[in-house]
């Protein structure tokens, strides 16, 4: 079966490299008889589906060292950022990273005692951990003595805080425990099981875990060494913990969270270690990270270049195979952390306009690999979050919102001979709920990383009428524009209400202006896939 699965998606896209001229351009959205560019065909299969995504594909992140500190711009009595947050359920919310390896918990701590405002591990960021550096490594003598400088408490109250405001918005919690408490080559759970007491008797729902952030790193982090199998065997642990607790038994867990097979060769070799030593046999899925690059080394043309997106292809195919080979049973996959570039993000660039291109690719792409989660680092404050820390919405942030409300189950397999390299094109069966779609109603979504116009021709479906959802530039910044228009329209909050994402009704072939992106509903597309799975909300009708 995976081997048929790549032959079937080994094809479907081919690298190029393309140049990228303009950073400022202000595309418009065609109105009908005004259409103009090159001419390309959209060739879907939807006799068989690639995968099913399920509403809460699409997840989000608060990253530990948001916790650390306090969780500043976090004020859950708000009704804005209430808004915000469900306008993204139903959805994950994992809440971990490199800060939960050094996370206490304390229910009767002073909640006062639990901000650490200090940075003694400045370098340690909140976003990822794949290009840390420790300006410290030179003078630590010990690990215990660095570990130390970085530990935090969290308090019951705060956590209550937290868990009443995930389960008010719709967010189910993957929660990342620490795998620091680790003596003598085995995993402590002491403190975790009073985390989870406490928890219990609030009955919290807990429904994933992950242990740990990035194990692989450790000894170049940290200077402690956590190998494969004894991870495994600190799964086994943690299992046999979560067994004995009735409102946890059935949680799911994900592991081992290495980031960026593409790159790092120790990554899939820890991968493979992993798996191998009964790994297969204690997870639910394999949990992955990815960065497209470090921001560092980030240009303006990367979050447009198409062999640059196709760079996530290559950490998916390694990721199937090693699960393939490694277990008995091939192993689901999700990303529990990702976004553009790692280490918080590109200042000014991953939170404008632009990071979209490579946000919905990742989205499209990751569905046709059978990708269950794709959670996005972060939701709030960081430079790649969807919401800035004063709660304002950044370009990503609408887009999600439209992924949430236009895509849902089948994917579907699109053939790219009629298109063209620059445009990027994927479908799914549309969610019905929000806009009151017919059964059958299919959603193409498209990312034209060019300068120059195309028209997609729908004829395959022979259905004249569809609805636009076409993103483009807020204001003069263009391509770093931290707004975004709809159809043409700026997108503004109105106090704490969103806006309400309408769309433009079109007949006939659509304009796919150059540096867009965005959503095509045929209603009418009559889709027989797509009609079952819209009649049986659960679609357990549809195999693949």
């Amino acid at each position: 079966m995976a081997v048929l699965h790549f032959d079937l998606l080994g094809g479907a896209f081919t690298l190029y490299i393309f140049a990228f001229t303009s950073m400022v351009y202000m595309p418009e959205v065609r109105t009908e008889g005004d259409v103009a560019g090159q001419r390309l065909t959209l060739s879907v299969d939807v006799t068989t589906p690639l995968h099913i995504t399920t509403p809460s594909y699409l997840s989000v992140t608060i990253s530990g060292g948001q916790l650390r500190r306090g969780l500043i711009g976090y004020d859950f009595s708000s009704q804005r950022l209430q808004n915000l947050a469900a306008a993204l359920s139903p959805a994950g919310v994992r809440i971990g990273g490199t800060y939960s390896d050094f996370l206490h918990f304390d229910p009767t701590s002073d909640d006062a005692n639990c901000v650490d405002v200090t940075e003694p591990g400045k370098n340690v960021t909140d976003s990822d951990s794949a290009n840390v550096t420790l300006e410290e490594a030179p003078q630590m003598k010990r690990a215990s003595s660095f570990i130390e400088n970085l530990d935090f408490t969290l308090s019951g109250k705060r956590w209550d805080n937290i868990t009443r405001f995930c389960e008010q918005v719709g967010w189910d919690i993957l929660w990342d425990l620490n795998l620091l408490d680790h003596p003598n080559k085995t995993w402590d759970p002491t403190v975790v099981k009073q985390f989870l007491d406490y928890s219990s008797s609030r009955g919290v729902k807990i429904p994933m875990f992950e242990l740990g952030n990035e194990p692989n790193l450790y000894e170049r982090k940290f200077y402690v060494q956590i190998e494969a199998d004894e991870l495994a065997q600190d799964y086994s642990i943690l299992k046999d913990l979560l067994s004995q607790m009735p409102q946890y038994a059935s949680s799911g867990l994900y592991a081992p969270g290495v980031n960026n097979l593409d790159i790092f060769s120790s990554s899939r070799k820890y991968l493979t270690q992993f798996l191998e030593n009964s790994g297969c046999e204690m997870i639910t899925e394999i949990a992955l990270h990815h960065y497209y690059f470090k921001k560092e080394e980030a240009t303006l043309e990367d979050f447009v270049d198409v062999e640059v997106m196709d760079t996530l292809r290559t950490q998916l195919e390694f990721a199937y195979n090693i699960s393939w080979n490694s277990c008995r049973l091939r192993k689901p996959i999700r990303f529990t952390e990702t976004s553009t570039a790692s280490g918080g993000g590109v200042p000014k660039v991953s939170n404008a306009f632009i990071a979209g291109f490579l946000w919905l690719d990742k989205l499209g792409l990751s569905a046709t690999y059978g990708v269950t989660r794709v959670f996005r680092q972060t939701f709030l404050k960081s430079s790649y979050a969807l919401v800035t820390q004063t709660h304002k919405p950044n370009p990503d942030y609408y887009l999600s919102v439209l992924f949430k409300r236009l895509v849902e189950g089948p994917v579907f397999r699109v053939y790219d001979e009629g298109l063209t390299p620059t445009v990027r094109v994927y479908a799914h069966c549309v969610r019905k709920s929000h806009y009151n779609y017919p059964d059958g109603a299919i959603v193409v979504y498209y990312l034209n990383v060019g300068t120059e116009a195309s028209v997609l021709s729908l004829g395959q479906f022979n259905a004249t009428d569809v609805h636009l959802f076409i993103l483009s530039p807020g204001d003069e910044e263009g391509m770093l524009s931290r707004k975004v228009k709809l159809n043409d329209e700026l997108l503004e909050m109105n106090g704490s209400d969103l806006p309400s994402l309408d769309p433009k009704f079109h007949s006939g072939d659509v304009p796919l202006a150059p540096k867009t992106f965005g959503f095509i509903v045929i209603p009418e597309a009559d889709v027989q896939l797509c009609k079952q799975y819209h009649r049986h909300d659960d679609g357990k009708i549809v195999s693949c």
